[in-house]
């Protein structure tokens, strides 16, 4: 009884030990499929992440070389101006057939743009902006994965950028983002260089126009002056003739005429000059005291006539010697006075000059008709009068005070005014200057006596009969041998086979002009004064004679004695040599 219980009970206890073997195996089973299911889930994840890690550092690859692309272009297009074949580097560089698989760009035409057109690379052929593009912005299709992007400025729309995006799921934000800076660089690129064209068309414009204001005013010079040499010169030589009192009428009716018309010319050119800023200074040291007897000269006797208490006093404390432009000194000074005599019918017209602090004081006083004080401000516009009705009794352009005040304010002075109705008026001009040490206006050589300028032989290079005529009649007056000949080619010829002492240039001449004629007179070793005689009197005109080898300038219109003090002034006096 005990053996078969002890067996019992050794095979319940067998088939527990084999119940928990099976159940271990179970459970040893189950935590194997449990640790093959992790072991699979984490290959997977390692996977996900090795695939992430590549896909980040491709990108981060592609941001730095999209990135370097941008720089290396950016430094060029501001180093130097675009052009068509960088911009295709630049397409090409960009269609990398991983990220971008092609792309384009359209330059709309610009004017003076160059590099406007189409650029494309990559395997789409047709670039077609779609419709629904906004002026202002850009159009993803994921239908064609094509991206749009509108290149514009202030001037509006400008061109059209656009790419075909191979890899759109995963990059999508970062290349619109880099496709935008490159956009960017377009537009601004395309700015400057519409912005630098524009400057560079206006420069052009503006030095188009200067030189054509250069050459009308040059052109409108010569046709004005020379004509009125001939009407001013024959009435100054009629003067010498037998005339009667109605003859003396005429002849006096025509030089006011003459000189009238020559104001006018003066003061219309001189304007021209000012505004297209080709008026300057030539400052040398004059003669302050023979200023002043030059202007009491000039106004004497038309104050005379209007029986006028006409005077000009001189402070004693004036330097005697003063560097400045004196012809634009005794311009402004003779319009001041001028007006003051012909706007003054009874009473005084009394000028002073005086030096404070190195400023030169004009005044100008008269008892004329005055300017009401609402009309004052019309006197330093340009052809604007007071009185300027049909009925209006003093002739005039209107110009001179405009003038006076710009040729002031050239000079860093100013001029102004005080003036009353019915009792008079008061003009004031202040204008630095600066004394000369040293006496410069002395002439370096005696004047010429008139058995000296007799034996000199002149050549006159002249094309225009009457100019010829008068220079002739002039020279003759005073017995002094001349020849004529009308143009430098014919004035090359005949000093071959002559002998001159001192040629008389006309500027402008048919043929071979004055400038040519005296390059080559230079050339040929020729070292006798070679005088231009022009109607030209701006700076420019003036130094083209000078570096054509001329020794001075006679501008027409000239007077005989202008004529004669500028043969004595060369005929003792040898041409200085130059390098």
């Amino acid at each position: 009884m005990d053996t078969k219980r002890h067996i019992m009970l050794l095979e319940l206890k067998l088939e527990r030990e084999h119940a928990s073997r099976i159940m271990a195996e179970k459970l040893l089973e189950m935590k194997s499929r449990e640790l093959f299911d992790t072991n699979n889930m984490l290959e997977t994840s390692l996977a996900k992440l090795r695939l992430q890690a590549e896909l980040d550092s491709e990108q981060l690859t592609y941001q730095t070389k999209i990135e370097n692309l941008l720089l290396t272009y950016a430094r060029l297009f501001l180093k130097q101006a675009p052009s068509r074949n960088n911009i295709q580097q630049l397409i090409d560089s960009l269609s990398d057939g991983r990220y971008i698989s092609a792309c384009y760009i359209s330059i709309l035409p610009i004017e003076n743009i160059t590099i406007s057109g189409d650029y494309c690379s990559g395997r789409q052929q047709q670039w077609q902006p779609p419709v629904d593009l906004p002026n202002k912005g850009s159009l993803w299709d994921p239908s064609t994965h094509l991206y749009w992007i509108t290149l514009n400025n202030s001037r509006g729309i400008i061109g059209y950028f656009a790419a075909r995006i191979s890899r759109p799921k995963n990059s999508l934000t970062i290349i619109q983002q880099r496709l935008a800076l490159f956009c960017e660089l377009f537009r601004s690129t395309i700015g400057r260089q519409i912005t630098l064209s524009q400057a560079i068309h206006a420069r052009q414009r503006a030095e188009d126009s200067e030189q054509s204001t250069r050459d009308f005013l040059a052109m409108i010079n010569h046709e004005l002056r020379t004509p009125l040499n001939g009407l001013l010169g024959s009435a100054e030589l009629l003067q010498d003739t037998p005339l009667n009192s109605n003859q003396n009428k005429l002849l006096t009716t025509l030089n006011h005429s003459g000189e009238l018309l020559r104001a006018i010319i003066n003061d219309l050119l001189d304007y021209s000059k000012i505004n297209a800023g080709m008026l300057e200074l030539i400052e040398k040291p004059f003669d302050s005291h023979l200023l002043v007897i030059k202007l009491r000269d000039i106004f004497s006797h038309c104050a005379l006539e209007k029986r006028l208490d006409f005077k000009i006093e001189y402070s004693t404390d004036i330097p005697r010697y003063i560097r400045a432009d004196e012809d634009r000194l005794k311009q402004i000074y003779v319009n001041l006075i001028a007006n003051a005599i012909k706007f003054t019918q009874q009473g005084f017209v009394h000028a002073k000059f005086s030096w404070v602090n190195n400023c030169l004081i004009f005044t100008i006083k008269d008892s004329g008709c005055g300017i009401e004080p609402q009309q004052q401000h019309k006197l330093f516009k340009p052809f604007s009068q007071v009185d300027i009705s049909s009925k209006r009794s003093h002739e005039g352009t209107g110009l001179g005070l405009a003038i006076c005040k710009q040729l002031c304010e050239q000079m860093n002075g100013n001029i102004s005014l005080d003036s009353k109705q019915k009792i008079g008026t008061t003009f004031s001009v202040s204008l630095p200057l600066t004394i000369s040490t040293i006496d410069e206006t002395l002439s370096s050589h005696s004047p010429a006596t008139h058995e000296a300028l007799q034996k000199l032989n002149i050549l006159v290079v002249e094309d225009l009969k009457t100019n010829q005529m008068i220079i002739q009649l002039m020279l003759q007056k005073y017995n002094i041998s001349v020849t004529i000949v009308d143009n430098g080619q014919a004035a090359l010829d005949i000093i071959a086979k002559q002998t001159f002492d001192i040629v008389l240039m006309d500027c402008r001449m048919p043929i071979m002009d004055g400038y040519c004629a005296t390059k080559t007179l230079r050339e040929q070793a020729f070292t006798k004064p070679i005088i231009a005689l022009t109607a030209g009197t701006t700076i420019a005109e003036r130094k083209a004679c000078i570096n054509a080898g001329m020794d001075d300038i006679l501008c027409k219109p000239y007077m005989a004695s202008e004529l004669l003090a500028m043969l004595n002034s060369w005929c003792n006096t040898p041409r200085p040599s130059k390098p």
